[in-house]
């Protein structure tokens, strides 16, 4: 069996239609709205298991872009039930685990999946835990969905291993890419403006700078995921298709503009570390490529940003020089403040934990701020180790590094073999962000990041004649 579609039996196909006929049509004639909504949930059955590629695109789509806020104010029960990446990432996990049982034992896929699986099951202890020890039911479900999102390792891993599922898949993640970085820029000209509780959107002015207009909030984490993608695949030397090298430049442009709006100077330095890492991995020519393409973007994108934002490359500039003054910034201060507080936690419970919701009760003295509970941590290694205890997190940073180090399997197809390395550079730019932005616990960010798991670590098929060429 292929990884392109599940087969049902014909048998059960009429008897089926029957049934979902009956129920559609009693419930109708009582909550049409319920109707609707049931209607929706078969279109993504259908699309789960028939159209599995464009199933997962979808899924990545939804949680890179559309911020949580939205997806909660329209999910079940007003929001603390299922909310529609949940939705999609449950049934693609389903079609997934029935596709899984039928191929082959292959030990590296396997490890890796069973590692996220045990740290899943550890979370959703904790997420028991920490309701039935009085945490808020909806910050329960949404550090859970959160950790969640890394259960699509196992949704990726059959698509990548199809030939034909891969080259599909990879063509919409560069759709997908790209649709962040042009939401980047609609967030920066302020076309976009329905978002709320600054999860996207523009946020007024910037820190240590004179002329900032504001830093854009959604697609924080995607920005450096898709510039080192685009640059391993652009430097390979494996895409021979005008159309498709310029697609990579557009992803690799928009997403790179997109990430110096931001003007979060982690972000900046651990993306150059991923250049770094992919360079250093890749042959010599590859590095010379992408010393030219960091040049040629430099000069491309800096008379643009001039021109259409005037300010923000100076804003850059006194953004990046205001490291030095690191002993005065607030926002290190709090760090550190939060960062206390959640290692006195976690020497308290080390190997248990304290469930998920838990929180920290601490204040900002130097800014006359009164103590407040928090439930959230800026240093994603310190909050899934205060959530999960030692044992579950580190099931799921030894995966990560595993994925960052593994060698490539023999044979693999030059175009994925170069994919993979950007996987490889973006997991680690993950690693060094999460210092003091949360990555483990993003939603936007972790279902991407188990695709990325699963690049690294999975077993694509052999490589294809021409048909890969023609694709390529």
């Amino acid at each position: 069996m292929t990884a392109a579609a599940v087969r049902i039996p014909d048998r059960f196909v009429a008897p089926a239609g029957c049934v979902a006929a009956a129920v559609f049509g009693a419930v109708v004639a009582f909550q049409p709205f319920a109707a609707l909504a049931l209607l929706g949930l078969a279109g993504l059955v259908a699309l789960a298991f028939l159209r599995p590629v464009a199933h997962l695109t979808l899924t990545l789509a939804i949680t890179v872009i559309v911020p949580y806020g939205i997806q909660n104010q329209y999910g079940l029960a007003g929001g603390s039930g299922l909310i529609l990446s949940d939705v999609l990432i449950l049934l693609a996990l389903l079609r997934s685990l029935m596709i899984l049982a039928r191929q082959p034992f292959q030990p590296r896929r396997m490890l890796a999946m069973a590692a996220v699986g045990a740290m899943l099951a550890i979370a959703a202890l904790q997420a028991v835990r920490g309701w039935s020890s009085g945490g808020d039911l909806g910050q329960v479900g949404y550090e859970f969905r959160v950790l969640f999102g890394w259960a699509a390792v196992a949704i990726a891993v059959p698509l990548l291993a199809d030939r034909a599922s891969r080259e599909r898949l990879l063509k919409g993640m560069l759709g997908v890419g790209i649709a962040v970085g042009i939401y980047g820029l609609l967030q920066y000209f302020e076309l976009l403006t329905f978002f709320a509780e600054g999860q996207a959107g523009l946020r007024e002015g910037v820190r240590f700078t004179s002329s900032g207009k504001g830093q854009i909030q959604g697609g924080l984490f995607a920005f450096p995921v898709c510039v080192l993608l685009g640059f391993a695949a652009l430097t390979s030397g494996a895409v021979r298709s005008r159309a498709a090298q310029i697609a990579l430049l557009v992803l690799v442009g928009t997403n790179a503009i997109g990430l110096l709006l931001t003007y979060e100077r982690t972000f900046w330095l651990a993306t150059f570390l991923g250049l770094g890492f992919i360079a250093v991995r890749a042959g010599f020519a590859q590095r010379l490529r992408v010393v030219i393409l960091v040049l040629g973007l430099v000069l491309v994108l800096a008379p643009v940003l001039s021109t259409v934002a005037p300010g923000a490359l100076s804003a850059a500039s006194e953004r990046l020089l205001s490291l030095n003054q690191y002993g005065n910034d607030d926002s290190v201060r709090y760090r550190l403040q939060e960062g206390r507080h959640v290692i006195d936690k976690i020497e308290a419970r080390p190997l248990a934990g304290w469930g998920l919701a838990d929180q920290i009760f601490y204040g900002l003295p130097w800014l006359q701020s009164p103590p407040t509970a928090q439930s959230f941590a800026h240093n994603g290694y310190l909050w899934l180790t205060w959530k999960l205890g030692i044992p579950g997190a580190m099931l799921l940073f030894a995966v990560i590094g595993w994925a960052v180090v593994a060698r490539p399997p023999p044979g693999i197809d030059p175009l994925y073999r170069a994919v993979r390395l950007g996987a490889q550079a973006a997991l680690l730019v993950m690693m060094v962000i999460s210092i003091t932005f949360p990555s483990f616990s993003a939603l936007n960010i972790t279902a991407a990041g188990g695709v990325l798991l699963a690049i690294c670590l999975g077993m694509p098929g052999p490589r294809g004649g021409r048909g890969a060429t023609r694709a390529r």
